[in-house]
């Protein structure tokens, strides 16, 4: 399994270097930074970023999440708060338990919120994951690089445990980010064009449906038969 860690407009740099150097210590080597509002060049991250500027000097930059998730095999989120639309939820430690049937080049995108606001619900859209870290009720929020610690130090436990094993090569795999996006801008226009969607929240719907097709975890082959069935009843329709 490789691991990226994505963060989302991070706003201080100093966290920048102290997540990078979290990575480091747990041999995670893939930092994507989106619309960052913090300097990776600024002298704070570099300081923070004890024997890991190199991975901080490397990490790409992208204007938008979903850029910086393409060609992923999994996308997990991790979030404090769990709303009425944030579904499929787990910890870090069951999350790196259930990583045991990941085979070796499955790649996994973990990603963060900013540090004043976490992930905004369409950032938590694109996630078919999300990670929940269990903390005291009395002050329950973490600090950004504490975060990426908390769940790389999981992954890392198991890993270096000599847990993981190799999944079968015909074992489901599920689709990549892009398709299953494709997947829901068809079904989106059509429910849209029938006029299923509520016109004043068409999203509350294709929320519940994306948390619907994350615990179902669709292949390729399952994603492309169901914008196959998309485009036949827009045919259909049309004729």
């Amino acid at each position: 399994m490789q691991v990226s860690v994505v963060l989302v407009r991070p706003l201080f740099s100093g966290n920048l270097g102290s997540v990078a150097r979290a990575m480091k210590n747990m041999g995670l080597k893939d930092l994507r930074l989106v619309e960052p509002k913090a300097d990776k060049e600024d002298l704070d991250a570099r300081r923070m970023a004890t024997h890991a500027q190199d991975l901080l000097k490397k990490s790409k930059v992208f204007s938008s999440l979903k850029d910086a998730l393409v060609g992923f095999d999994l996308v997990v989120g991790t979030s404090r708060r769990k709303g009425r639309e944030r579904g499929n939820w787990t910890d870090p430690r069951a999350f790196a338990e259930t990583s045991k049937e990941f085979v070796p080049r499955y790649r996994v995108a973990i990603v963060f919120g900013p540090e004043d606001s976490g992930l905004l619900n369409d950032d938590v859209a694109l996630c078919q994951r999300m990670i929940h870290i269990p903390s005291h009720a009395d002050f329950p929020s973490l600090n950004l690089a504490q975060a990426v610690m908390v769940v790389a130090y999981e992954l890392y436990v198991l890993k270096a445990s000599s847990k993981l094993k190799k999944t079968p090569a015909a074992e489901k795999k599920p689709a990549k980010l892009q398709s299953i996006e494709a997947m829901y801008e068809d079904l989106g226009s059509l429910l849209a064009e029938s006029g299923f969607l509520n016109k004043q929240n068409p999203k509350h719907l294709m929320r519940l449906l994306r948390q619907l097709f994350n615990r179902a975890r669709p292949t390729d082959k399952e994603v492309r038969i169901f914008r196959g069935i998309c485009r036949q009843l827009r045919w259909w329709k049309e004729h």
